[in-house]
């Protein structure tokens, strides 16, 4: 089983948003009901993979999902700098497509003490035009991986659409990208804290 199974699940599980006026769908969880919650109290982030079209996407989704878990207090976190770091000195890098070497990844997060491994993918970072009108769109997945079995601990994923950047009826809205992800970021991270934290 390789470590990119993620990948698969955000492009085949994501729901897009049209650019209409329906509301948006719920984010989607799972929680392994065999895994022992307890046992993940220092987890590494590794950056999040972009597969959208923006550069920068990875990194900026993963710097506010980040910011949301140490909200919580839940975990102990390797920051994704420190974890690539470590990671670079094992001269452990990641393949096209994201994917870390098992063996050296559970290396790695053996070195740093974490039991679990937060990853995710954004499929979509971009901000659309229609007319006049431009809409931001995310999506993006996280999950927490078990260093020892490979397991996925917990996983949500999310879309979201802001509001018009041109409100006909007024108002505030969810126009920019930052704005947008910190917003997705709070719904995920605080739908997982009910769920498995």
């Amino acid at each position: 089983m390789g470590l990119c199974p993620w990948r698969a699940a955000a492009v085949a599980g994501l729901s897009f948003v049209a650019l209409g006026c329906g509301s948006a769908a719920a984010p989607r969880y799972y929680v392994n009901p065999q895994a022992d919650m307890t046992l993940y109290q220092k987890v590494a982030v590794l950056p999040f993979h972009n597969l959208s079209a923006q550069p920068l996407a990875g990194e900026r989704v993963t710097r506010v999902f980040v910011t949301e878990l140490i909200i919580t207090d839940r975990y102990r976190l390797v920051e994704p700098a420190e974890f690539r770091a470590v990671l670079k000195e094992m001269d452990a890098q990641p393949s096209g497509d994201g994917a870390y070497d098992p063996a050296r990844l559970k290396e790695a997060a053996a070195r740093v003490g974490a039991t679990g491994i937060v990853r995710g993918a954004v499929t979509d970072y971009q901000v659309q035009r229609n007319g006049q009108d431009e809409f931001a769109v995310l999506s993006f997945d996280a999950e927490l991986m078990d260093v020892a079995t490979g397991n996925v601990v917990w996983r949500g994923s999310i879309t979201r659409k802001g509001s018009s950047r041109f409100p006909i009826l007024g108002g505030s809205s969810a126009s920019t990208l930052g704005r947008l992800t910190q917003e997705a970021c709070v719904e995920l991270v605080g739908g997982l804290q009910k769920r498995a934290f």
